[in-house]
């Protein structure tokens, strides 16, 4: 006797196939398959939308971070004159008349 014809003597396998063969729970099933799927809104594009939102979220916080940060920096320039002259001459190398600027930079190991 093979598997299926021992499958299908057992009373709970013919209620299941029963049920498969409904043409209600076919159209549903086809119509989950292709919703799941298929659409536009698929699992697949609703899991690579949500994906790039987190990814965009954590921009957003690192961006908000930065700006605070940059508008704390302008503060501190914009009210302290010797700030102001450490900055231009850290950033920008300026030097005073008759000065000399040496820039030393670290040699990084690889």
């Amino acid at each position: 006797m093979s598997f299926f014809s021992r499958l299908s003597e057992k009373p709970g396998f013919r209620q299941v196939i029963k049920v498969l063969k409904n043409k209600y729970f076919i159209v549903t099933f086809l119509f989950l398959v292709w919703i799941l799927f298929f659409d536009t809104n698929n699992l697949i594009s609703w899991y690579k939308d949500l994906k790039q939102l987190a990814w965009q979220n954590r921009q957003k916080v690192y961006y908000k971070e930065a700006i605070k940060q940059t508008d704390e920096k302008l503060q501190e320039l914009a009210s302290n004159k010797d700030s102001l002259e450490k900055f231009a001459r850290e950033q920008y190398l300026f030097h005073e008349a008759g000065e000399d600027v040496y820039v030393i930079e670290d040699e990084k190991s690889e």
